[in-house]
């Protein structure tokens, strides 16, 4: 089944519609488009989807459907889509310029008709997908852009909008597995600040590794992270717990296979300005290595 059946993009005006709730819930729009009206319509804003391509004219104005995406595209908010840090070293694996697949673009919804959109075009050595990310809302016969970002991580990242009190949040959860035992998922979190998308945290939402014990030498002592997270309108709270437990061990003489111990702490992460700030340090900093 392709993305636009999937995600609900490119919904005709015939199809029903979200009512959206009043403009003070989303932020300032920096890029816009008007829409053709909707035929019949029942004096409510109602959230209107449209198709990746269509975003693209507007967050791109140099975008052409039929020729796609260049190197140079130059965003809305007067930033080339591609030449920044965090896509450093990607490439298009099918030259420029180059067509939008919808299958390489990840649209999620979120609270108030908001939506995010992940338009994967770069791929890179270690297997990671990348490109810019929107966030944006068609309500009515206006299409509004918010502020756009860019992301790089594996190609089942899920990238979604939060409502954060007066801010809306773009996380994007990456999950990172080399082995088993070395296995890592991530929440970044970019706060939408002058039409741009500022990472201003990044939470470990799960978390495995193996190390040697301090306490048992010889054996090897495993360390579990679980991180609960709720968005407040204040700011975002985290309760996380690790378990460390020794691991099995052939010897019938060493007492292994066994838990050892469950440490569990909250903290909480304030906006301010551009950034989360945590109360605290994370726990999975304060307990590794320690068994």
């Amino acid at each position: 089944m392709g993305l636009a059946s999937t995600m609900g993009c490119g919904a005709s005006p015939e199809q029903p519609h979200l009512e959206a709730r009043t403009r003070e819930q989303t932020p300032i729009a920096v890029c816009t488009q008007k829409l053709s009206p909707l035929r019949g319509g029942r004096g409510k804003a109602v959230v209107r989807t449209l198709e990746p391509d269509q975003w693209a004219e507007i967050a791109f104005p140099g975008f052409n459907a039929d020729k796609g995406l260049n190197p140079t595209d130059v965003d809305c908010t007067g930033h080339y889509a591609f030449a920044n840090e965090s896509l450093r070293g990607g490439i298009s694996e099918k030259g420029w310029p180059r067509k939008l697949d919808v299958e390489e673009v990840d649209v999620r919804s979120g609270p108030n008709g908001l939506r995010t959109l992940w338009y994967r075009v770069l791929k890179f050595e270690n297997g990671d997908e990348g490109g810019p990310i929107l966030l944006a809302r068609a309500v009515d016969d206006r299409a509004e852009i918010y502020a756009i970002g860019s992301f790089r991580g594996p190609a089942k990242s899920q990238i979604t909008p939060v409502r954060l009190g007066d801010d809306n949040l773009v996380v994007a959860e990456a999950k990172r597995c080399p082995d088993p035992d070395d296995c890592r998922k991530q929440a970044h979190m970019f706060l939408a600040r002058r039409g741009r998308l500022i990472e201003a945290a990044k939470v470990d939402i799960e978390r495995v590794q193996v190390l040697p014990s301090v306490t048992e030498r010889g054996l090897y002592a495993r360390y579990q992270l679980r991180t609960d997270v709720s968005y407040k309108p204040n700011g975002i709270q985290l309760l996380e717990q690790v378990k460390v437990s020794i691991i099995h061990y052939e010897d019938p003489n060493r007492d292994s296979d066994r838990a050892l111990r469950k440490v569990e702490f909250s903290r909480f992460l304030k906006v301010e300005r551009d950034a989360l700030f945590s109360s605290n340090d994370p726990l999975w900093e304060r307990v590794v290595g320690q068994d």
